[in-house]
């Protein structure tokens, strides 16, 4: 997973970055492809806003969240994250005909990989 930030009308701070990287790394076990985040945080008057948007594959999420402290903020988009990782998960994994949705295939094409490895290679001779 690699992890962006970016900091609008506001001084970056080395231990927001630290702690926001890991509250992301919550959301590890969810990952079935490699993750990019990107973090946007931003300050307005009294109001600390966080967005954090995930693309995995050709999945998109997002969260946003407003409060008037930045670690809440963060640990709430944490949240809305995780929900909706989860959900996305088992949608994928109670999936009506499972042969058919994409995590299906894979699980379906792993053990016939797994046999052509372990086959000798042989050379014909032509």
């Amino acid at each position: 997973m690699t992890v962006d930030f970016t900091f609008r009308n506001v001084d970056s701070s080395d231990l927001l970055m630290a702690y926001m990287t890991d509250r992301l790394e919550k959301l590890d076990r969810f990952e079935v492809k490699p993750m990019e985040v990107h973090v946007v945080v931003s300050g307005q008057r009294h109001e600390c806003q966080v967005e954090v948007t995930i693309l995995e594959g050709r999945r998109k999420y997002k969260a946003v969240a407003t409060t008037n402290d930045y670690y809440r903020s963060c640990e709430m988009c944490v949240n809305k994250l995780q929900r909706q990782l989860s959900k996305e998960k088992r949608r994928i994994r109670h999936h009506k005909n499972p042969e058919k949705s994409s995590y299906g295939k894979l699980q379906r094409l792993t053990p016939e990989m797994e046999s052509d490895f372990t086959k000798p290679f042989r050379k014909e001779a032509a």
